[in-house]
């Protein structure tokens, strides 16, 4: 009962802010129409509001049963947690620990070199990446050389980054990052046509996707597009 008094008092107090919003206020002068407006509002909020509480509480949880036990496997386990909710530099040392008790397993050396490269450390990165290159170069369907392309060019060592591709492209095809990447190596390097064509390559890559990669190809897509205007 407190729960539904609390949440018509929310909604009212919506209600009032949302009155003297530009455009849109005039809508929450009805009082029926601003009122359920606010009630959805609030309701989608709320909704939101409990996922993120529930996922945080899972990452705890799931951070402290890793953190319990020290063994190589649960390392690494814990660093892409971490890793993978965006905490890159918390991810580093836990997947160094997984490298040094798992030097063969390609995932904690990919999955190190693309921490290191997301909290800025390209040199680094690039080395790490090019040793779980050496392990499995095909390694995540090749994301493993996109990923050390990406560090090499950061480096400024952009014939080793057209050389990763070439091996990209050879066993998966080109895709729209794999061109953009192309493209401005190329144009660093000084060959501004086979750049620029290696951009539109990239925009028409991106059009022959699947639907689920759309979004994703068409940022690249975008991103050669204006690499051209440049």
């Amino acid at each position: 009962m407190l729960r539904l008094i609390g949440f018509f008092v929310i909604v009212l107090l919506v209600v009032q802010l949302l009155r003297h919003v530009p455009v849109v206020g005039a809508l929450f002068q009805i009082p029926i129409l601003g009122f359920w407006g606010a009630a959805i509002l609030v309701s989608a909020l709320a909704s939101k509001l409990a996922v993120v509480a529930l996922d945080r509480s899972r990452f705890v949880r799931r951070r402290r049963e890793l953190g319990h036990v020290e063994t190589p496997h649960n390392q690494g386990k814990l660093g892409v947690l971490l890793l993978t909710s965006g905490r890159t530099r918390a991810a580093i040392a836990p997947l160094e620990n997984a490298v040094k008790g798992e030097p063969d397993s390609v995932e904690w050396r990919y999955r190190l070199g693309s921490a290191l490269l997301a909290s800025g450390r390209a040199e680094d990165a690039a080395a790490e990446l090019t040793r779980a290159a050496a392990i499995d170069g095909e390694h995540a369907y090749g994301v493993l050389r996109l990923r050390l392309a990406e560090a090499l060019a950061k480096c400024k060592r952009h014939d080793e980054v057209i050389a990763v591709l070439d091996h990209f492209d050879h066993d998966h095809g080109a895709n729209a990052e794999s061109a953009y990447r192309r493209g401005r190596s190329l144009r660093e390097l000084g060959r501004r046509d086979e750049a620029n064509e290696s951009f539109r390559r990239a925009s028409e890559l991106a059009r022959k996707v699947a639907r689920y990669q759309r979004t994703h190809a068409r940022t690249w897509a975008w991103r050669a597009f204006l690499a051209r205007l440049t």
